[in-house]
């Protein structure tokens, strides 16, 4: 097994810096270098670079969760000091990563980000108390709970508007939803009446949903929902248990599958193109692999277990195969951008001690 050293870090103090998270209007953008300077790649992995997302002032550590298309805005949280989950953005300026809190209710004990379109507005929940909403928050500025008073917890977010996905609560039964702005919740149906369904992806338009529903065996299987018109129709994509976590653009999907081996069980990754047809991705040695995310070139990352057990952060093309992205005590990746100009892409995610948001920037080996 390849040991790697100790990460040499860029130390910063947060001493000075006053404490802003009683949910006022969001404080200046905290900018901080922090560079895992020595963090090794693994073999033959010498594609990517890895650095840590600054926290928020007085914060230790968080999560990134998505990037835009471009790759020019992350989101995720950031936990401060007094224990409450801030929603945070990380944009790029000079060469450096800037932190900037989002507001949220003053009733909300927490909140997080969980999804950005290409206009910038980020879609994500608030939680006061043990009850999730969906939130907004538009790139203009402020913040908007949707729905209509209902419980529910925003997944995804279509790249080019502001249609927003997830799983929808408050009732008997868990529900796949969509929020728009100004509009109520739509639940789309369920593959067995009153069986629990949730959305988690979704297309550049909104017209293709991905998640997962109870099918009539009693397990939840992955599913894509299409709208025609005004009218949502599902498709059971397995029969085997598993879900849709992430979606394209153009309407591909990536999830899961999980089965037995030996004692245990494990998750074999999955992408179903829009065209039909499929793909089951290898792992890094192990037995496990889950995507969580896949860019209009149809790379994909994720979770993948190495030979040893060891689970770690992921990337995938048509071209390269698996690849394991260079990390310190095992990561996540949870969002992708798409190929940019200088021909990298940008994949986000966490791990490391301590638990830290993370960002690699990726060039084409």
């Amino acid at each position: 097994m390849t040991r790697h050293r100790s990460p040499t870090l860029l130390v910063i103090s947060f001493a000075a810096l006053l404490l802003a998270c009683d949910g006022n209007p969001p404080p200046a953008p905290v900018v901080v270098d922090v560079t895992l300077l020595d963090a090794k790649p693994a073999p033959s992995s010498g594609f990517a670079t890895l650095s840590l997302l600054p926290p928020i002032k007085g914060g230790q550590h968080g999560e990134a969760y998505a990037a835009n298309r471009a790759g020019t805005i992350i989101v995720g949280y950031s936990w401060d000091q007094a224990g409450r989950m801030n929603p945070v953005t990380w944009t790029l300026q000079s060469g450096k990563w800037t932190i900037t809190n989002l507001p949220y209710s003053p009733t909300a004990s927490s909140a997080k980000a969980v999804a950005v379109n290409d206009q910038g507005d980020v879609a994500g929940n608030d939680f006061p108390g043990n009850t999730p909403h969906a939130v907004l928050w538009p790139s203009s500025g402020g913040f908007v709970v949707l729905g209509c008073g209902d419980l529910g917890e925003g997944l995804a977010i279509t790249a080019g508007g502001r249609t927003v996905v997830g799983v929808g609560r408050g009732g008997p039964v868990t529900t796949a939803a969509v929020w728009q702005p100004g509009s109520c919740r739509v639940d789309l149906p369920p593959l067995v009446a009153g069986g629990n369904a949730s959305a988690r992806a979704v297309n550049g338009d909104g017209s293709v949903v991905g998640g997962s529903a109870m099918s009539s065996a009693g397990v939840n299987v992955p599913v894509r929902w299409r709208r025609a018109g005004d009218a949502w129709q599902i498709e059971q994509l397995e029969a085997d248990t598993g879900a849709v976590l992430g979606a394209n653009s153009a309407g591909d999907l990536v999830g899961y599958l999980q089965f037995t081996c030996g004692a245990a069980t494990c998750q074999r990754g999955m992408i179903w193109y829009a065209d039909g047809s499929k793909r089951t991705l290898g792992t890094l040695g192990g037995e496990t692999t889950v995507p969580r995310a896949i860019n209009s070139a149809r790379e994909v990352v994720g979770l993948s277990s190495l030979s040893n057990g060891t689970n770690t952060a992921f990337i995938w093309s048509e071209t390269w195969g698996m690849r394991q992205l260079p990390v310190t005590d095992g990561a996540w990746a949870f969002g992708l951008s798409d190929v940019r100009a200088d021909g990298t892409r940008l994949v986000v995610g966490s791990g490391g001690r301590p638990f830290s948001a993370l960002v690699w920037v990726v060039r084409n080996p």
